[in-house]
């Protein structure tokens, strides 16, 4: 295996996650997947199926499901937010990440609820145990029954210092999906008397808009009932309670290595392709949208305006 990645070989790797590249075979758990290239150069991701194909194996795994479920492409997302946040995306066009810590949600990155913590401790406990007692070939522990128990205890500490860390190494741009404008997010995040907007695109776009990065993780929430399940321990951070599960969040997730005392960081954005529209809010005054007009033009950004269907009047 030569582990030589190239960009492209790793946007296939996250397009395809799920099934070969060449056959569309769906991969099972427990199968090998295989990153490489054809004889010509092209970049592959291919199970068994296609594995004759490859000319360089660059790296082999055994295929996991991804922990977070990603949207179609043309998945409908809505961002919520006031007019002077949208001024600052016109005129830093880039979009920006708050820090997990700074979200507001003293949950997130949360594993589970402390009523079942020990259920937690427990199995991690074992399976330190179990791979201290049992090192790779060739690595000899000679270690007493005591010293196993302390050095699993040392491992358990040292996992959650590490998700209280990634708190502060990850940062999350948050969207909602829906096929139509939510009246309920519309009065949480622009509540009525603010001049706000919403922003409407969808998955593929977002994701083209910043850059087609694979650095940048998209995937919809998964909503938990932390009192009898856990979140994954490597995408907790796509993990929320079952609460607020009315928020149908979508979102772009960056990990840094190193923390940051800034709360958040600004990733560039290409706003022609991530301005599908932009629907002004149905509690604006009646002058907002002349504004809203002037704004764009000022920045030189092209998107269409449209009126909220909230606005719309029932008849009896």
């Amino acid at each position: 295996m030569t582990h030589r990645f190239t960009l492209k070989l790793r946007k296939l790797q996250r397009d395809s996650h799920d099934k070969c590249s060449v056959c569309d075979l769906p991969f099972h758990e427990g199968d090998t997947a295989h990153a490489g290239y054809s004889t010509d150069g092209a970049p592959l991701y291919v199970g068994k199926c296609c594995a004759g194909s490859l000319g360089e194996t660059a790296a082999r795994y055994y295929w996991q499901p991804l922990s977070y479920d990603v949207p179609e492409e043309d998945a409908p997302l809505w961002r919520y937010m006031e007019f002077s946040k949208f001024v600052a995306l016109l005129k830093d066009r880039a979009l920006y990440f708050a820090r997990a810590d700074s979200l507001g949600d003293p949950w997130e990155g949360a594993k589970g609820s402390t009523v079942n913590k020990l259920v937690w401790d427990d199995h991690y406990l074992r399976s330190f145990r179990d791979v201290v007692r049992h090192p790779p070939p060739g690595v000899k522990f000679n270690l007493s029954d005591e010293e196993v128990a302390k050095e699993a205890q040392r491992l358990l500490e040292e996992l959650a210092a590490v998700g209280k860390y990634q708190l502060r190494t990850t940062y999350v741009s948050c969207w909602h999906e829906n096929d139509v404008e939510s009246e309920a997010l519309r009065r949480l995040y622009c509540p009525p008397g603010s001049a706000s907007i919403a922003i409407r695109t969808t998955f593929s776009a977002l994701r083209a808009s910043l850059g087609n990065k694979t650095e940048i993780s998209i995937g919809r929430v998964r909503y938990i009932d932390f009192r009898k399940n856990f979140a994954d321990v490597n995408d907790a951070i796509f993990c929320k309670r079952k609460s607020l599960t009315h928020e149908r969040e979508v979102r772009a997730v960056i990990h840094r290595s190193e923390p940051s005392e800034e709360l958040g960081l600004l990733s560039p954005v290409i706003l022609p392709t991530l301005l599908a529209a932009i629907v002004v809010s149905p509690f604006a005054p009646l002058w907002f949208e002349s504004v809203l007009s002037v704004t764009l033009k000022r920045f030189r950004v092209s998107a269409p305006i449209i009126k909220s269907e909230l606005i719309s009047e029932p008849f009896f």
